[in-house]
């Protein structure tokens, strides 16, 4: 099934943040798919996205899983100095979820049997702000956590509070590694946020919060974690390039019935709760609870993981609406960043399916089921 590409480097060192989605690198590595590829890959755990951008940005890391908007926002110098970043394979969909403290769910006058659904906790959030606001309240606003300003998760946050009616203005937004949102929630330092998997299910399980919606059900069928490297590592290593995405795309074929497959589910769950990757053994969590049924997450599929330039586009779009870039939607970077072409290349020669298209309507589920929906029903589109 598999073509070797003959890489022009064989020892490499690829960054991960300890996530359920950091699944395909690890499985990669555990199946010895990297190794069938003629690599020798280190796996390195980084704290943090801005750990991962930095090091990708400097060579430390000749590529890593990153969430969705960071090769962007690396090649437009949004956050740090501009380094051209690229990604041709999606990792994975889905598995965001957002989580409220009890200590403000106990506040809100939501029945708990609703729960998760968006709208009833938005609607419930919003209410809350509006009677703390005509009760002149002294406390402090409200603050939630995402995981960095660039990624899906605040888009997702601010995204769900609009559609409750919610200004930005009336919360405080904040940045905090994944790995520490449970601890921050039980602390009291946030009241809620919004972060991957396993950590939304990590909190409810502890009993410090609750998940009162899923990212996927604000955003279906959404693109949440792609692998990316410089774009300099990209032009000088095209076989080493190729060879990464084909071990890659091989792993997330072997986790798409990962939910279903008790065998694997168990296997994974023996991988991931190593120190050097998730740490899990102690954390409450068990194999059959890995993947919580409330949050959608996925691994494979011909069009989940195509590295769609629409939604670059719509992440574009996101960026501007909170003033974080002002810009054409329509413009060379998306050809840049985005290589459906690449992903083509690698799924033919693995024999899977792939889009023909490199652009759709987003918000607009398919006859095969694999399109996008918005929880307002907002349609996406472009002229190509």
């Amino acid at each position: 099934m598999t073509s070797r590409y003959y890489p022009e480097q064989q020892r490499l060192t690829l960054g991960f943040v300890p996530l359920l989605d950091a699944a395909p690198l690890i499985v990669a590595q555990e199946l010895g798919l990297f190794a069938a590829q003629g690599l020798n890959v280190t796996l390195q755990r980084e704290a943090s996205w801005a750990s991962i951008r930095d090091k990708v940005a400097f060579g430390v890391l000749d590529g890593a899983q990153m969430i969705v908007p960071l090769p962007l926002a690396s090649s437009l110098g949004l956050g740090a100095a501009a380094v051209p970043m690229t990604t041709a394979l999606v990792l994975s969909s889905g598995g965001n979820a957002i989580t409220l403290s009890q200590r403000l769910l106990q506040q809100l006058d939501l029945d708990p049997a609703l729960l998760p659904c968006p709208l009833a906790s938005g609607k419930a959030l919003q209410q809350y702000l509006l009677q703390q606001l005509l009760r002149q309240s002294a406390q402090q606003p409200l603050r939630l956590a995402t995981v960095s300003p660039y990624s899906c998760h605040h888009y997702q946050l601010h995204y769900w509070l609009s559609t409750a009616g919610i200004s930005a203005r009336q919360v405080e937004v904040i940045g905090v590694a994944p790995a520490a949102m449970a601890a921050q929630l039980a602390s009291g330092a946030i009241d809620g946020f919004c972060v991957g998997e396993p950590w939304s299910s990590l909190a409810q399980l502890s009993g410090h919060g609750t998940i009162v919606t899923s990212c996927d059900q604000l955003w279906h069928n959404w693109q949440e974690k792609v692998f990316a490297v410089s774009q300099q590592f990209a032009d000088s290593k095209p076989l080493c390039y190729l060879a990464l995405l084909s071990a890659l795309l091989q792993a997330c074929h072997w986790l798409q019935d990962i939910q279903s497959n008790s065998d694997k589910t168990a296997q994974l769950w023996h991988w991931l709760a190593q120190p050097q990757y998730l740490a899990l053994a102690d954390s409450g969590l068990s194999g059959s609870k890995l993947f919580n049924k409330a949050i959608a997450q996925a691994f494979f599929g011909p069009a989940l993981n195509m590295p769609w330039r629409s939604q670059g586009a719509f992440i574009l779009q996101q960026m501007r609406n909170l003033q974080q870039w002002q810009g054409p939607l329509n413009q060379p970077l998306l050809q840049q960043v985005y290589r459906p072409d690449l992903y083509r290349q690698v799924a033919a020669n693995l024999g899977f399916d792939a889009p023909a298209e490199d652009w759709r309507l987003e918000g607009e589920i398919g006859s095969k089921g694999d399109g996008s929906r918005f929880i307002d029903g907002v349609l996406f589109g472009l002229q190509q």
